[in-house]
């Protein structure tokens, strides 16, 4: 009786592995044929010095602007009307890098020396985080005006409590 239980535990066990065995050739042969193991497979890996692309494009929604920025249009308009009798307009801000609108148009970014024709400006100065300034300056023909704006908190930094 002892070695009959004992045969028909070695039969299950084969059995069983007969099973697992045939479960994992199924396994093999289903992830070798499969779609996405095909794509894996014929995947180029990438080097570890592949090159970036010129321009890297985060959205495929998005296009990549062509020609000159809105600053530089509009400071190369105002350089277009100066004319013969053009001053210049040096402007600097504290802390500098603040972003420079002269008649609510976008010029460009502090330091900045512009070429432009002799009149009234509005000059308004927005830095990095939420400063700003504004100033009229008037130039004078063939005359150098230097603008030197300190941008001011929009909120302030200490709020005491008494």
């Amino acid at each position: 009786m002892r070695r009959t239980c004992e045969t028909a535990v070695l039969v299950a066990l084969l059995a069983l592995a007969a099973y697992t065995s045939r479960a994992q050739d199924i396994a093999e042969s289903a992830a070798v044929t499969s779609h996405s193991s095909t794509i894996a497979n014929t995947a180029k890996v990438p080097s570890h010095a592949t090159a970036k692309p010129e321009k890297e494009i985060p959205s495929p929604h998005l296009t990549v602007p062509t020609g000159p920025s809105p600053e530089e249009v509009n400071r190369k308009s105002f350089e277009g009307r100066a004319g013969e009798t053009a001053g210049k307009l040096l402007l600097r801000s504290v802390p500098s890098g603040a972003e420079v609108f002269v008649n609510d148009l976008p010029v460009g970014r502090t330091p900045l020396l512009m070429i432009i024709a002799p009149g009234k400006y509005e000059i308004d100065m927005r830095g990095p985080r939420q400063e700003s300034g504004h100033m009229t300056a008037g130039v004078m023909p063939k005359e150098t005006e230097t603008i030197a704006i300190n941008l001011s908190q929009r909120y302030p930094a200490k709020i005491s409590t008494r």
